[in-house]
């Protein structure tokens, strides 16, 4: 096949590009978060509502939108998936500021999820083929880090705009540059299969759903891994879709202060965490993969003390420190654990898998993680009033332990496909 080469300038830039996407993708997430408080109360919602809103029905819809993306990303130009996956989610990111209601807010954030579900399966299916099998745990960790960046970058910059513009006019300031960044990456990005005829790239394997699942529920160690990627997203996505409103309420932070201070603490946790991963995934990880999942159980059982601190303690400068730390040591198992998964199946299968691992880590962090945090607070608000947040975050942290065991034994039982050898 008429595979184009990659340089390697090209092939860091392509990285760069691919970074900068996964940074902007969280930052229009983060956006509501800061102001999801302002819009309960504008648009008249209860806690429950907010759950919905950024939990269940942008899962289900970023689900519903990922397998059909991927499938034609193991084939076709992953270039223009992202590029066309970034016009749609900014436009929707803008429309989300002329919401009147909880069914229009819903509609947009559809359009969100929708757009954002083709992204990381195509951009992770790049990566993995333009850089070399020694360089992919650092490579897939950066791209973690930089949507931990958005995640963090998003608070900081929400913070900041709050104090001049209305959560409407935030929404528009921060969705419509993504537009423009679509074009760049369409124009610029690195993509091989473009020497391809189109005959060429109709004959590559086309992977289905039914194969991959098939794959994944035929393998001890990536039904283990499906274990660790269904219960931690539930502690992690609570903490970061409630986290800003845990400190307005339970601290008396200003967004202001929130953006900055919960937004710094989640950059430290994030950033570092995830390029430590990197680091030691390709260091120690390389010639034995299943060390990648003794890293992920041996960070997600230390996070599970300091995230009931974060929850139940009563200083604001602890939580802080706390969450940094439960950030950083639940982010040292998604990088690795993602490449022994991508080390068990064949390359042809990556992007597929993937959206796979995108659908459950949505559907179990954003969908039940963030709707469940929303509705144990509402039924904890009779009896904690404004606090009905501390016990519910904690509950969910009891997920982080189920999550290490199931990582521990996620690399006992791997079994390393040929393609990981090679490199594809």
């Amino acid at each position: 096949m008429a595979v184009t080469p990659v340089s390697p300038l090209r092939r860091w830039f392509t990285l760069a590009l691919l970074m900068l996407v996964a940074v902007l993708s969280y930052v229009d997430r983060q956006i509501f978060t800061l102001f999801q408080d302002d819009i309960k109360v504008e648009l008249g919602l209860g806690d429950g509502q907010l759950g919905l809103l950024t939990g269940l029905s942008f899962a289900l819809f970023y689900a519903l939108a990922a397998f059909p993306v991927a499938r034609y990303a193991d084939r076709g130009d992953r270039g223009m998936v992202v590029a066309l996956s970034v016009m749609v989610w900014s436009a929707a990111t803008a429309l989300c500021g002329a919401a009147h209601g909880f069914w229009t807010m819903m509609l947009a954030r559809i359009g969100l999820a929708a757009g954002e579900a083709g992204a990381g399966p195509a951009a992770n299916s790049l990566l993995v083929e333009v850089f070399p099998p020694e360089r992919r745990t650092l490579v897939i960790s950066a791209m973690l880090a930089a949507s931990g960046v958005g995640l963090s970058g998003g608070l900081a910059l929400a913070g900041w705009l709050s104090t001049m513009f209305s959560w409407r006019e935030v929404f528009l300031i921060v969705g419509l540059p993504g537009i423009v960044l679509g074009v760049v990456v369409w124009l610029f990005v690195a993509e091989p299969r473009r020497g391809m005829t189109v005959e060429e790239r109709n004959s590559r394997l086309s992977i289905s759903m039914k194969d991959v699942l098939r794959t994944m529920f035929g393998s001890v160690s990536l039904r283990w891994v499906a274990v660790v990627l269904t219960f931690v997203p539930i502690t992690g996505f609570a903490l970061i879709i409630w986290g800003a409103s845990f400190f307005q309420r339970v601290h008396g932070m200003d967004k202001s202060e929130t953006g900055w201070w919960l937004g710094g603490a989640m950059a430290a946790g994030l950033v570092i965490g995830n390029l430590l991963a990197g680091w030691l995934g390709d260091r120690y990880g390389k010639a034995r993969p299943q060390f990648n999942g003794i890293l992920a159980a041996a960070g997600l059982l230390t996070a599970f003390p300091f995230a009931l601190i974060f929850a139940l303690g009563d200083s604001p400068w602890m939580a802080l420190v706390c969450f940094m730390v439960v950030k950083f040591m639940m982010t040292l198992h998604l990088g690795p654990l993602i490449v022994l998964a991508f080390a068990q199946v064949p390359m042809a299968m990556r992007a597929m898998l993937s959206a796979t691992i995108n659908m459950v880590i949505g559907l179990a962090g954003t969908g039940i993680g963030g709707t469940l945090a929303g509705f144990l607070s509402q039924w904890f608000a009779a009896d904690y009033g404004d606090m009905s947040l501390r016990p519910a975050l904690a509950i969910l942290s009891l997920c982080l332990l189920i999550g290490g065991f199931a990582a521990f034994m996620a690399s006992r039982t791997a079994i390393i496909h040929p393609d990981a050898e090679s490199g594809g």
